[in-house]
């Protein structure tokens, strides 16, 4: 099957030399039907982080940064399928879910929540994986 990696990039740029590994990675492989983005976080596009200590503040950069990876891909929040929140702490989740539901009101899609020991960045205290379907809505 065909796709198309958008917005590459290599780890060790965008985490800004804290990481030793040199990975390459994307935020949207897109298949044509289905697109796939990295898992989401409190990063913007420049690298930087925003929300420290406060996971509702981290959703809603992920959930903003959500919305333009599927613009660029040529979906909206209307064609996201599936959406894995993950978070360090149960006390995280609902600030986590608030945010997340305010943006897909009205989508109804299937989701998962899952605690975790931790993230890529001990500073990162969720991440949200969206899994859209173009045309789904």
């Amino acid at each position: 099957m065909a796709h198309t990696r958008l917005r590459k990039f290599e780890t060790n740029v965008w985490y800004r030399g804290t990481q030793k590994l040199n990975n390459e990675f994307c935020m949207v492989v897109d298949t044509g039907d289905f697109v796939f983005l990295r898992g989401q976080t409190g990063h913007d596009f420049k690298g930087d982080f925003h929300g420290h200590g406060d996971a509702g503040a981290q959703a809603e950069q992920a959930m903003s940064n959500v919305k333009v990876l599927l613009e660029e891909a040529g979906c909206t929040l209307h064609d996201i399928c599936k959406v894995e929140i993950f978070v360090t702490d149960r006390g995280w989740l609902d600030p986590v879910r608030e945010v997340v539901g305010r943006h897909l009101k009205g989508v109804h899609v299937v989701m998962n929540e899952v605690i975790v020991k931790g993230l890529a960045r001990p500073y990162m205290n969720m991440e949200i994986d969206v899994y859209a379907v173009r045309g789904g809505a």
